[in-house]
């Protein structure tokens, strides 16, 4: 295996897939002088093809191994839905079966996206609450119920699995994610407050939102975990309007917020209960907000 993407340190040997994404390039830079890291891509290691996954186990053998890699956007999980389900179902079923045949520990990188489901007569009352991990679930768009199948098919290869539903993360941005507007919701709504920038907020969309340095801050902790699903993310009450209303308004300008509708009721936001009882805490959507947004800009 080429010395060139094997980060050689001390300590636990960690593969992370998905390298070179949104959180596994975070997890790697996070992690490479700490431990000993296998930067797994594409291009060294092809998780849908069982082979290329022993090859590199073989050679590196992990003992704990972060599945980051997934096809993540929405759209083109709709798209190219054979596409997804290969990456996204097939692939994660092959890594964590190489997972137990090996022993390593498989921390699954699953979204929060398996709890868009749509508003009904059935569920009206109990449709804008938080989710809980232990919710029979029936995801609305491809990639959710393509998590959701992953989710199930690593549990039947590894029952041994930890399995983290995250949230939409935010953090500061590389100049490549800039350009393609990844992980830019806060950093959108610092730029609207330098600016003074007046902003309509949709007001049909509930959701959590992270800070990234907060989930690479409590993935080791999430290593040994008992085997199971947990919301892994932050918090929150309430619309994205009712967050972004909150946010404004603790910087004195509130008044450049107002609401717009538009779109059908959606609702991912996640109870937090289980990871904090086991000593894990994220902050609040909206204090994650205010703080991340104060500390890179309104100095």
């Amino acid at each position: 295996m080429a010395n060139r993407w094997c980060r050689k340190a001390i300590k636990v040997r960690i593969l992370i897939t998905g390298a070179n994404g949104y959180l596994g390039k975070r997890l790697v830079k996070a992690y490479q002088e700490k431990y000993e890291i296998c930067a797994a891509t594409h291009e060294n290691m092809d998780f849908t093809d069982e082979y290329k996954i022993r090859e590199v186990f073989d050679a590196f053998r992990p003992e704990i191994v972060i599945h980051c890699g997934a096809v993540s956007d929405v759209a083109t999980c709709a798209i190219d839905v054979a596409k997804s389900l290969e990456i996204n179902v097939h692939g994660t079923q092959k890594l964590a079966r190489v997972c137990h045949q090996c022993g390593a520990r498989m921390i699954f990188c699953s979204s929060d996206q398996v709890y868009m489901e749509p508003l009904t007569q059935k569920n009206q009352k109990t449709f804008y609450l938080p989710h809980r991990e232990d919710e029979l679930l029936k995801p609305l768009p491809i990639y959710g119920q393509h998590k959701l199948l992953a989710e199930q098919s690593c549990f039947n290869e590894n029952p041994d699995s930890v399995i983290l539903r995250l949230t939409l993360m935010y953090d500061i941005p590389d100049e490549a994610e800039r350009e393609k507007g990844k992980g830019m919701f806060a950093e959108n709504l610092k730029t609207a407050l330098e600016n003074r920038l007046p902003q309509q907020v949709l007001k049909n969309i509930s959701r959590g939102m992270t800070d990234c340095r907060e989930v690479v801050a409590n993935m080791e902790k999430a290593w040994s975990l008992p085997p199971g699903i947990y919301n892994f993310g932050s918090a929150n009450i309430g619309t994205v309007y009712d967050t972004v209303k909150k946010v404004f308004s603790l910087f004195g300008k509130e008044s450049l917020i107002s609401s717009k509708e538009g779109g059908k009721e959606r609702n991912l936001l996640i109870d937090t209960q289980k990871i904090e009882k086991t000593g894990i805490i994220f902050r609040d959507t909206a204090l994650g907000l205010y703080q991340y947004i104060k500390s890179v800009s309104l100095q």
